[in-house]
């Protein structure tokens, strides 16, 4: 996936390229510092980007958004808004159809959300630990082999949030932010989710807790039973599979 950054601010670009690229779907990110780049780039290339996030020098000067729309690029437009930039234009932004926007200071977690909410990459709704062992998040419910557990809405947010960054922490601002939509909450809350969380889940052990940062999903190991030709018993133990793997294993 290819996306344009247009951001004079170096340390952030990098940092919103870094925690992208250490999330489930890799980013190949190209980063700017001036608006003139945009008009230097190859227009036959310019629908190739999935998105494009830009940090206008004016951002109430639709020119920009207007040369890409009329050179073939109709995917969403992030645009990044300076602090001070004046309250009384934001009516004015509204009217240019942005498809969203972002304004600073905020964390490289906050800007993932959104980019993952406009290039609609919510779609892997399914995460297998092993063929027989997944969760199914569309339909909130925690798979293992044929026993059903049935989670709640925000248990199974959690979850998801959890397998879509495994295995890197998730901190308490992240669930914060995706699975409360934002609103403030105490630590303990969160913890109390994780408890009930980790008891739905039992016997097995997803939820690592690290200790001042948040939590992850741990590299466990999930023992599954099989017959031999010989109908002898045995046991192996099979890794979290990736979404690609997965693939492969039912195929």
């Amino acid at each position: 996936m290819k996306v344009f950054l247009l951001e004079p601010d170096e340390e952030l670009a990098d940092s919103i390229d870094t925690y992208l690229n250490q999330l489930r779907l890799k980013m190949k990110i190209k980063k700017v510092q001036k608006e003139e780049a945009i008009f230097e780039e190859d227009v036959s290339s310019l629908s190739s980007y999935a998105l494009f996030i830009l940090n206008l020098k004016n951002p109430i000067d639709p020119s920009i958004m207007h040369y890409l729309r009329e050179n073939g690029v109709d995917v969403p437009i992030l645009l990044i808004i300076e602090s001070n930039f004046d309250p009384k234009n934001f009516k004015t932004l509204y009217y240019l159809s942005y498809e969203d926007i972002i304004v600073k200071n905020f964390s490289p977690q906050e800007i993932a959300f959104r980019i993952y909410k406009l290039c609609d990459i919510w779609n892997d709704d399914t995460f297998f630990v092993t063929k027989d062992i997944y969760f199914d998040f569309k339909h909130a419910k925690f798979m293992n082999h044929e026993e059903e557990v049935v989670l709640g809405r925000k248990e199974a947010l959690l979850l998801k949030l959890l397998f879509m960054k495994s295995h890197h922490i998730v901190s308490s601002h992240e669930i914060e932010y995706y699975v409360y939509q934002d609103e403030a909450v105490s630590e303990e809350r969160i913890r109390s989710l994780v408890r009930q969380l980790r008891a739905k889940l039992l016997p097995f052990h997803f939820i690592e807790t690290v200790k001042g940062e948040g939590y992850k999903i741990a590299n466990s190991k999930i023992e599954e039973t099989t017959h031999t030709s010989s109908g002898t018993i045995m046991k192996f133990c099979l890794p979290w599979l990736s979404m690609a793997d997965c693939c492969l294993l039912l195929l």
